[in-house]
């Protein structure tokens, strides 16, 4: 995508991180997490939401996430 001069934008970046918490991609979720916060974007209501559910089943999804920051 970039290397065709379109950049991610906001809403690409939750779009994605959607598609991994819809098919529970944890890992692949945390990673790109990673990403997003490196440039600067942020989560909008839907992916906070899908995040909630997705800790609700799983709450080591929140340690996870944790790691992933330290």
């Amino acid at each position: 995508m970039e290397d065709n001069g379109c950049f991610p934008n906001n809403a690409t970046y939750n779009v994605i991180m959607q598609g991994f918490l819809r098919c529970s991609k944890i890992s692949e979720m945390a990673s790109f997490m990673m990403e997003m916060d490196g440039k600067d974007f942020s989560f909008d209501a839907t992916t906070v939401g899908l995040l909630d559910d997705v800790i609700k089943e799983n709450r080591f999804v929140l340690d996870m996430i944790s790691e992933c920051f330290n």
